[in-house]
């Protein structure tokens, strides 16, 4: 133990990561250069913006909801004729303060 050499730990990881690379790049994959300030992660704010891109999905189908909704349709029935789902009816109507036939 004394008088034997140690081996240096950052020339082992160094040693181990370039063997790493070399492998990578061995295999066909190529090194992406990041510019700085920039990263591969998506930040959480992108995921914010599909709740509003329901909404303005829901918020399209709006006026033909509102004129089914005044002849006497049931959400059932308007979903049918629009083409979506009766929840999503519902909650158009919930929204814009349209009232539904209720069932019979």
């Amino acid at each position: 133990m004394i008088g034997e050499s140690v081996p240096d730990q950052h020339k082992q990881v160094i040693a181990h990561l370039s063997a790493q690379i070399e492998h990578y790049l061995a295999t066909g994959h190529r090194i992406e250069v990041v510019p700085a300030g920039k990263s591969g992660e998506v930040p959480f704010t992108a995921i914010g913006n599909h709740p509003k891109n329901l909404k303005a999905k829901r918020d399209r189908h709006e006026p033909r909801v509102r004129e089914l909704a005044a002849q006497g349709g049931t959400a059932s029935a308007i979903a049918t004729a629009v083409g979506i789902d009766s929840r999503t009816v519902r909650r158009i109507a919930k929204e814009h303060d349209i009232t539904l036939a209720e069932p019979t």
